[in-house]
């Protein structure tokens, strides 16, 4: 059967294609203990209150812009960047950057600074340090020492330096314990995409195991593997049976923490596939390795819910995979590739085009034109994915030269959001502004480049590659969140999309906001924002903001 690609006016947008099936409703974890906050007036850590990234209660801002100080509460300026999230504890908020410096400086360190900041002025009330082994690039595109998110609860923070350190303090400062833990050898670039997670009374974490515990193997050294630490001690409770590299972000589901392995670099973890592994102990649960070789990797969120746990396949075949979440037996698999809804918007005019049941292998690309002969093939972003509504949402790099992908690589629909319906398969794209310029007008379709330098003016990034918007390089952005039935994507020039994920279809209206963490083009972010009774908190490389609307406060 030939499918024919169809160009649809905005008009016929609502009837262009089939609706989808109810959503599921997100679920929430049964193992988070009750000591860990959960109301609406906490985020306890990067993930939200429920460990997943959702919070259906949530009520917050869908628009603001720092550059034009619309519905700002307040700003805290930063000693120097930091790519965690944000913590929020009772009238406390917590986060991590490097500390300030020089304008002759090195671009790398390995210290680390923990803040606390009064919630109710943005004053900035107490600094500790933690000085990791491995040095780290600052605000380097893929993760840096910073990029581990604090945890907090109503009394306590947990403050982390991916680069071998993690220390407990209590809100008013005074540090409980300290432990060092092993990190990568420096053969391996500095990704430590992963988040901490707060379970029970544990701090889960991704390290190699010490040379001096019972199970270390000296064959698998520089191996990865969950580690839960008791929060109260420091003391490691439990190693996960199986490995997980550290590239990939694992995620506390209904059923226990999905982990994964495999990815560039020769990522050592085998065998190459999924795990869910029991928080109360680290046992697998179920173990899913792929029949074949086809470019698996596990550089993605890895959510899961009630029914069912979800993975992307990234290579020389690209689709996304359904698994059982009770017993890691393979769904469906549904090509990204193949045939899709995709919207595109007129740089000019702006005009919307839809093309429904587009052939994407042959699909026209504006940013990166093919070549003769050559195919676009759909490359959902490293991390930018989640599971909201009854779809899995993802961003799709622009232009991704790897895999062997012949013969050049391309990537696409170029700046572009893609969903997949978790049960009919049903994929659509849309493509999004790269960001909002001074008057708050969307600019489409062309790369850009931002400044990469703290609150002084000083330059901090050590590489080019972090002054880019991050689309093309498959920059690491930040792990979305679902707040409501709005769903909050962060990019590296600090545009921060809304979307509404009870969308039927992947429109413009769908699209509710396009806001701005600083002015495009002089604004650096890989964090994700934080929510907690009604305010939005996020943060740039220069300062932390609270976002709000000021009529009410």
């Amino acid at each position: 059967m030939i499918r024919t690609a169809l160009i649809v006016t905005t008009a016929a947008l609502a009837s262009c294609a089939p609706r989808a099936s109810s959503p599921h409703a997100a679920a929430s974890s049964p193992h988070a203990a009750a000591s860990w906050p959960h109301a609406a007036a906490s985020w306890p850590q990067a993930a939200g209150p429920h460990a997943n990234w959702i919070v259906p209660e949530a009520t917050a801002p869908t628009a603001w812009s720092v550059a034009r100080n619309e519905n700002i509460l307040w700003r805290c300026p930063l000693p120097n960047s930091g790519q965690g999230g944000i913590a929020i504890a009772g009238d406390r908020i917590f986060l991590a950057t490097f500390p300030e410096q020089a304008a002759d400086g090195p671009r790398q360190s390995n210290r680390v600074l923990g803040h606390c900041i009064d919630r109710a002025t943005g004053t900035l009330l107490w600094s500790r340090e933690l000085a990791g082994g491995r040095t780290s690039p600052q605000m380097y595109a893929f993760s840096d020492s910073t990029s581990w998110s604090p945890i907090a609860d109503g009394t306590r923070v947990w403050f982390f330096n991916s680069s071998g350190v993690m220390a407990c303090f209590m809100h008013d400062g005074a540090e409980v314990w300290r432990r060092a833990f092993r990190t990568q050898p420096d053969r391996y670039p500095f990704n430590r995409q992963c988040e901490p997670i707060a379970v029970d009374e544990h701090l889960v974490t991704i390290e190699p195991i010490a040379q001096d515990h019972a199970r270390y193997d000296a064959a698998r050294d520089d191996w990865n593997y969950l580690h839960a630490v008791d929060r109260a001690t420091g003391k490691v409770a439990w190693i996960s049976e199986d490995p997980c590299t550290f590239y990939c972000t694992p995620v506390l589901g209904p059923r226990g923490i999905l982990i994964g392995r495999g990815g560039p670099h020769d990522v050592p973890e085998k065998p190459v596939g999924l795990s869910m592994i029991d928080p109360k102990n680290g046992k697998r649960v179920w173990a899913y390795e792929p029949t074949d070789d086809g470019g698996w990797e596990a550089l993605y969120a890895l959510h899961s819910d009630t029914r069912y746990a979800y993975w992307f396949r990234n290579g020389r075949v690209q689709s996304h995979v359904v698994l059982d979440a009770a017993t890691g037996a393979l769904v469906r698999e549904q090509p990204l590739g193949e045939y899709a809804d995709v919207l595109r918007f007129d740089p000019a005019t702006l005009v919307p085009t839809k093309l429904v049941n587009a052939d994407m292998r042959r699909l026209p690309d504006p940013v990166h034109p093919l070549a003769p002969g050559e195919q676009l093939h759909v490359h959902p972003q490293w991390h930018t994915n989640l599971v909201a509504g009854g779809y899995h949402w993802f961003l799709c790099t622009t232009n991704n030269r790897r895999n062997g992908l012949a013969p050049a690589g391309h990537s696409g629909p170029a700046y572009s959001l893609g969903r997949v319906h978790v049960e009919t398969g049903r994929v659509e794209y849309m493509e999004l502004p790269v960001g909002v310029d001074g008057a708050g007008e969307p600019k489409y379709g062309a790369p850009l480049r931002t400044k990469t330098v703290d609150a002084r003016g000083v330059e901090i990034a050590d590489e080019d590659r972090s002054r880019t918007d991050g689309w093309e390089i498959d920059a690491f952005f930040p792990t979305p969140v679902v707040l409501g039935r709005h769903l909050y994507i962060t990019t590296m020039p600090g545009t921060v999309y809304v979307l509404d994920t009870a969308a039927e279809d992947l429109d413009q209206h769908a699209l509710v906001a396009v806001n701005d963490l600083g002015p495009l083009g002089d604004c650096w972010s890989l964090s994700g924002p934080s929510c907690a009774d009604g305010v939005l908190y996020h943060r740039n490389a220069r300062e932390l903001v609270a976002i709000g609307d000021r009529r009410t406060r």
